[in-house]
C-alpha cells in the first residue's frame, strides 16, 4: 500500500468522523446559542437561559447565585441556568402586601421544579432540533454523493470524463465551502463544549433560616432589595404538618385506592393558604386519589401573584387530574391560570371520569374584592343566580350524574332537592364542616348534601395566607365501583400542627353522629345507591 492509498484512507476516516460528529455539534450549538425559553410563576414572565459548563443558577445577571444545575452525564458536563425577570413588577413596593406574598410564597419547592422542568425540556428539545438538523444535512450529503455516481454511471465512460473535468472547479468549491462549514461547526461547538464557568458559591448571611438560604449576593444590594425585603425566617410549621398528614393517612390504610374504586380528594376556600395547599395535594398523592375537586375560592383577590398556590397543588398531587369549579373569589385570571395547567374548569357540562359521571358548574358570581370593590359581578352577564340553577338542575336531570360540584352550599341545597343526582351534591362556602346532610327532593324521596369546610382554615373572609389560626379541613371520598357505595374521611389540621384523619364514614351517616357516636356505617342508604349497580 502506498503512501497515496494510506493518505486517502486516512482522509476518508477523518471525514467520515467529522461528518458523523456533526449532529452532536449543531445539538451543542443549537442549546447554546437558542433563545430563552420562558415560565409564567404568579403572574409575571420569566427567561430560562441554559448554559452548558455552567455549576450554578443566576438570577439577574448574577446579582443571586444559586449551587442548584444539572449535570447531562452522555457529554459529562453541568448545564447551569441564567434566570431573569421584572422582579420589580413581581414584589409590590407596599411593606404590608409583601408580608402577604411572603406567606403565600414561603414553599418555594413547586416553582423550583416548574424551573427545573422546564429547563429539562428546552434543553432536550433544542439538542433534538440540533441534531436532527445535523443528521438531515449529513444524509442529504451522502444522498447527494450517491446520487452524482448513480448519474455519472449511466454515462459513457468518455462523457462521465468530460462531466467530472468540467464540473472539477464546482466540485472544489463546494468541498472547500462543505469542509469550511463543518470545521467552523465543530470548532464553535468545541468551544461550547470548553466552555467551564466553576463558581464556589458562599451563601450570604442574610438569607440564613429563610427559603433562599445558601444563596449568594453580588453586586450593588440595590439590585436585590426588592427581592430580599420580603424574606422572613422559614416557617416550618407546613413541614410539620406534612409529616403529620403522612403518618396520620399511614394509620388508615383502607383510604389507599385500589382497583375498583375512583377516590376523590374535596377541598375549597384556600383563599392564598399555601400550605394547605401543600396538604390537600400530598393527601392526593398519599393515597393515589384518582382527581382532586376543587370547589372554589383558590384566592382571596383573584390577582396574578395568587396563582402561585395553582403551581402548589399540581406540584404536591404529582400531577394528578383537578376539576375546579370555580367560587367567588376566582376570577378571570385565576381561571385562565388554571386553564393553562391543564385544570378541568367547570363548564355546567356532566363529564366522565373512570365509570364516574360528574357534573361540574362555575358559580355565576365573581367577587370584586380585589378591586376595592363591595358587590359581586355575574360571571356572565346572561346567567344570573336564578338562571344559574335552572340550567345546572336541567343537565343534572337530563344526564343524571353520580355527584354535581360547585362552590356555594346554598345553591347546591336546591340543586339537591331536586334529586338529579346518583349520589349527592358536594359543594362548600362555609366556614363549618356540616359534612353530609340528607335532604327531602321535590319528588318526594329523599338524597344527600355534602357541604365541605374551610381547607385554609377561615373563619371569616379576612386574608390571612400564613400558618392557620383555626381547624383547616378536607375530605377523601371513594366511591366502590362494584357497588357505587361511598364513604368519605375527614382529615383536619389544627394550629398546632396536629393531623387527625377520621376512618372511612359512610356517606349516609351525618357527621355530628359520627363524632358523637364513632359509627362509620357500611355504606351508602339505599336511596343514594347508584341505580343499576348491585
Amino acid at each position: 500500500m502506498d503512501g497515496t492509498t494510506i493518505a486517502r484512507m486516512v482522509a476518508r476516516i477523518t471525514v467520515g468522523a467529522l461528518l458523523a460528529l456533526l449532529p452532536l455539534s449543531f445539538a451543542l450549538l443549537a442549546v447554546a446559542f437558542a433563545p430563552p425559553t420562558r415560565i409564567e410563576i404568579a403572574g409575571q414572565w420569566v427567561s430560562l437561559k441554559p448554559v452548558i459548563g455552567q455549576d450554578t443558577s443566576r438570577l439577574l445577571d448574577g446579582a443571586l447565585v444559586s449551587p442548584e444545575h444539572a449535570h447531562l452525564h452522555l457529554i459529562s458536563k453541568d448545564v447551569g441556568l441564567d434566570v431573569d425577570a421584572d422582579w420589580n413588577r413581581l414584589i409590590p413596593r407596599d411593606k404590608r402586601t409583601r408580608g402577604y406574598l411572603a406567606d403565600l410564597w414561603n414553599d418555594p419547592v413547586p416553582e423550583i421544579a416548574r424551573i427545573q422542568d422546564t429547563a429539562r425540556r428546552h434543553v432536550a428539545i433544542c439538542a433534538g432540533v440540533g441534531f436532527a438538523f445535523g443528521t438531515a444535512l449529513v444524509a442529504s450529503s451522502w444522498l447527494a454523493l450517491i446520487q452524482r455516481r448513480r448519474s455519472l454511471a449511466s454515462y459513457s465512460p468518455r462523457d462521465a470524463a468530460l462531466v467530472r473535468r468540467h464540473n472539477r472547479g464546482l466540485r472544489r468549491g463546494l468541498a472547500v465551502a462543505g469542509a469550511t462549514t463543518v470545521l467552523g461547526v465543530h470548532s464553535l461547538a468545541l468551544t461550547v463544549y470548553l466552555h467551564a464557568d466553576h463558581h464556589n458559591v458562599v451563601g450570604s448571611p442574610v438569607f440564613a433560616g429563610t427559603a433562599l438560604e445558601g444563596m449568594e449576593v453580588n453586586g450593588l444590594m440595590a439590585d436585590v432589595l426588592p427581592f430580599l425585603s420580603i424574606l422572613r425566617p422559614r416557617s416550618t410549621f407546613y413541614d410539620a404538618v406534612a409529616a403529620n398528614l403522612e403518618r396520620a393517612i399511614d394509620r388508615q390504610p383502607t383510604l389507599q385506592r385500589s382497583e375498583d374504586e375512583v377516590v376523590l380528594v374535596l377541598a375549597e376556600d384556600f383563599e392564598d393558604v399555601n400550605g394547605m395547599a401543600r396538604q390537600v395535594g400530598l393527601a392526593a398523592d398519599l393515597v393515589d386519589a384518582t382527581f382532586l375537586a376543587i370547589t372554589g375560592d383558590l384566592t382571596f383577590a383573584g390577582l396574578p401573584v395568587e396563582t402561585y398556590i395553582i403551581d402548589t397543588i399540581d406540584h404536591y398531587s404529582d400531577g394528578r387530574p383537578v376539576y375546579f369549579t370555580p367560587g367567588l373569589h376566582d376570577t378571570e385570571v385565576v381561571v385562565a391560570a388554571t386553564r393553562a395547567r391543564d385544570w378541568h374548569v367547570a363548564e355546567g357540562r356532566a363529564t366522565e371520569v373512570e365509570g364516574l359521571t360528574l357534573l361540574t358548574a362555575a358559580d355565576p358570581r365573581i367577587s370584586t374584592v380585589g378591586s376595592f370593590g363591595t358587590n359581586n359581578l355575574l360571571r356572565d352577564p346572561d346567567v344570573d343566580v336564578g338562571q344559574f340553577l335552572d340550567d345546572t338542575i336541567e343537565e343534572a336531570c337530563a344526564e343524571r350524574p353520580d355527584l354535581v360540584l360547585l362552590h356555594d352550599h346554598r345553591l347546591g341545597r336546591e340543586i339537591a332537592e331536586a334529586g338529579c343526582q346518583e349520589i349527592a351534591v358536594l359543594d362548600g362556602r362555609s366556614f363549618e364542616f356540616p359534612g353530609p346532610e340528607e335532604v327531602g327532593t321535590t319528588a318526594g324521596g329523599s338524597t344527600l348534601h355534602y357541604t365541605g369546610g374551610s381547607s385554609g382554615g377561615h373563619k371569616d373572609t379576612r386574608p390571612d395566607p400564613g400558618n392557620i389560626k383555626d381547624p383547616a379541613t378536607f375530605s377523601i371520598l371513594t366511591v366502590r365501583g362494584d357497588d357505587g357505595q361511598t364513604t368519605h374521611a375527614v382529615v383536619t389540621v389544627r394550629p398546632d400542627a396536629s393531623v387527625t384523619v377520621t376512618p372511612e364514614i359512610s356517606l349516609g351517616v351525618p357527621y355530628a353522629e359520627f363524632l358523637d357516636t364513632g359509627v362509620t356505617g357500611v355504606g351508602l342508604p339505599a336511596h343514594a345507591a347508584v341505580p343499576g349497580r348491585p
